[in-house]
């Protein structure tokens, strides 16, 4: 005996209650539209809950035009909808709820309780305000285009909607239900799917010394590297891992890099400032007056103030591979060596972690077929996208929340546009 196939009816049916998801819905409901928001995990912003380490960095400081800066080639896409909703909207919604907003260093955006889980409560409180119906639990096994509207079918629903906001993110983070599907729906409705590969990722190393340091960290460095012909560079803090290097500098790093390392033959050459505050000569003379201050001691106890002493002493192995190096014995030849390391430490980048450990996914619809003022597919009128399942992202900091956020509100104005009054 078949299951028996619920028939609903909606005017816009949201796919993904992520927070592109539920702001979308928010925003077309806002609108007067009825809401229906199908989500596969039982709840709601499941990869909204694990960033900023369970604190949610939701965005940044900044005007509307330095966010279209800092997305760089994505920036001219995601204008339009950051001039409508950018950062300090965003912080204006959530203190309207309830949720004050705190500013860090470096310019990032936490919720004052420091809780992703409030942020998350916001939306879902809102959009049940506005009387959107979320079903959870519930995988979408299709979306079928026919007369005025489509219809979306999970395994026990057939949602009638006028429009379909897909909202289902990338394929980063597989575990919290980010599984690729959006793209096999963009597929069906003739969009072109860019290939999706890590970006915000750690980076692989040829080099196996740096596992020896998993879990030690330098709080400010300067990475540099060229890849597709131009130079690039990203500062911030790293963290030495099991098979290479990480850390918000790193994973900035790896989105500028990320679609040029499986072309290469050869390893990604990139150099490190450990050092970036200091002058190459003036911490020449730095080391040179600890070593004269401390002259039977251990060059890499001597010299800890500068980097962690465990960096320090992987350093001083590389100059001497044989035995321990004294601080008074440190010929000037090796002395320039160190300098020359903690300026400019030379690593080869084979790869990115595999992207279901990146913080977020490069790739994904093409947003040269999806008009940037409303989210509205160019190939399917009626068919909207948000958030990560389009080919946009932006570096460490809120920036791809806001992303979230921004297209979510441009998508659910564009897709409730059409409701009657």
């Amino acid at each position: 005996m078949g299951v028996s196939i619920r028939d609903m009816k909606s005017d816009v049916c949201v796919v993904g209650a992520g927070p592109a998801g539920l702001f979308s819905a928010i925003s077309a409901a806002e609108g007067g539209a009825k809401i229906v928001v199908i989500e596969g995990n039982t709840t709601a912003c499941r990869k909204l809950l694990h960033t900023g380490r369970g604190r949610c960095n939701l965005t940044h400081k900044g005007t509307a035009a330095e966010f279209v800066g800092a997305y760089g080639e994505f920036g001219r896409f995601l204008r339009p909808s950051l001039y409508e909703f950018c950062s300090e909207d965003l912080r204006q919604y959530f203190s309207g709820r309830g949720l004050k907003t705190k500013l860090e260093k470096g310019g990032c955006v936490f919720p004052v309780s420091d809780r992703a889980s409030d942020v998350a409560g916001v939306l879902v409180e809102h959009a049940r305000e506005l009387s959107v119906r979320l079903m959870y639990g519930r995988s979408v096994e299709r979306i079928e285009k026919g007369g005025e509207g489509f219809a979306v079918l999970t395994g026990r629903e057939r949602i009638s909607a006028r429009a379909v906001i897909i909202a289902t993110g990338g394929v980063s983070w597989p575990f919290t239900g980010s599984t690729g599907d959006g793209y096999e729906f963009a597929r069906g409705f003739g969009h072109t799917v860019v290939e999706a590969r890590a970006a915000l990722s750690p980076l692989v190393t040829a080099e196996s010394w740096p596992g020896e340091l998993g879990g030690v960290g330098i709080r400010e460095v300067l990475i540099k590297g060229k890849a597709g012909g131009r130079r690039v560079s990203c500062s911030g803090p790293l963290m030495f891992t099991g098979d290479g290097i990480g850390g918000p500098a790193v994973l900035d790093f790896s989105r500028l890099v990320t679609d040029f390392l499986p072309d290469y033959d050869e390893p990604l050459k990139v150099s490190i400032d450990l050092l970036p505050g200091h002058e190459a000569e003036e911490l020449d003379k730095e080391i040179m007056g600890f070593c004269s201050a401390h002259p039977k001691k251990e060059l890499a106890g001597a010299l800890s103030g500068l980097v962690p002493r465990a960096v320090m002493e992987q350093l001083c192995r590389q100059l001497n591979p044989s035995g321990v190096i004294l601080a008074g014995g440190l010929r000037k030849k090796d002395r320039k060596g160190l300098v020359s390391m903690l300026k400019g430490l030379r690593l080869s980048i084979v790869a990115t972690s595999p992207i279901a450990e990146a913080t977020v996914t490069r790739g994904g619809v093409c947003t040269g077929q999806v008009n940037p003022r409303t989210m509205e597919s160019r190939q399917c009128p009626g068919v909207f996208f948000c958030g990560e399942v389009l080919n946009a992202d932006g570096p460490c900091g809120g920036f791809n929340l806001q992303i979230a956020f921004s297209t979510g509100y441009a998508a659910g104005r564009g897709a409730g546009a059409g409701t009657p009054a």
